[in-house]
């Protein structure tokens, strides 16, 4: 299990519903609300999983969240998904 922090761009409200649709587009599940939840994403080489939790708004343009990794294939590195969400963004 890993924990990293991305700001993302906008208010909680929008990184919810942001995350949700891009999750869902991909066919992963994404449940939670303006200040926590948990995704589930199946990739061609295995799941990932995690949580994430809204921190205290650094302002109203720019809201960090912290993510946690619970599952993923061992050939990924925590590295590597931070990025791939991190561009997502």
């Amino acid at each position: 299990m890993s924990t990293f922090t991305i700001d993302f761009p906008g208010t909680a409200n929008q990184f919810t519903a942001k995350a949700s649709s891009a999750i869902s587009e991909k066919g992963g599940q994404f449940t939670g609300d303006s200040t926590n939840g948990n995704f589930h994403i199946q990739t061609g080489i295995g799941a990932i999983e995690g949580t994430y939790q809204v921190l205290d708004p650094v302002s109203d343009s720019q809201t960090p969240i912290a993510i946690t990794i619970t599952r993923k294939p061992f050939i990924v590195s925590t590295n590597t998904i931070k990025s791939a969400i991190s561009d997502f963004f």
